[in-house]
C-alpha cells in the first residue's frame, strides 16, 4: 500500500465532490481524503499515481503529484 498526495485546484464543494467521484472510480484505492483548504487529495492504496492524476484531469481540474510513498505507521501507545 502506498500514500499518494496530489495538489488539485478546487474552489467549492462541487469541485471537491467531482474530484472525489473521479478518484474513487480508480481500482486499487482503499481510502481517499480531500482537503479543500490546502487543495490536496490524499489517496491510500495500490492505485497508480499517474492514473489517479489522469482521472482528476479528465474532470477538468489541474492535478500535480506532490508525493508518493509508504503511509506513516500508526503510533504505538
Amino acid at each position: 500500500m502506498k500514500k499518494t498526495e496530489l495538489k488539485v485546484n478546487m474552489h467549492c464543494n462541487k469541485c471537491s465532490a467531482q474530484v472525489l467521484k473521479a478518484v474513487t472510480a480508480v481500482r486499487g484505492i482503499d481510502q481517499v481524503s480531500v482537503d479543500r483548504e490546502n487543495d490536496t487529495v490524499t489517496v491510500l492504496g495500490d492505485a497508480d499515481p499517474v492514473m489517479v492524476a489522469s482521472r482528476i484531469r479528465k474532470v477538468g481540474k489541474v492535478a500535480e503529484i506532490i508525493s508518493v510513498g509508504a503511509p506513516k505507521p500508526p503510533e504505538k501507545k
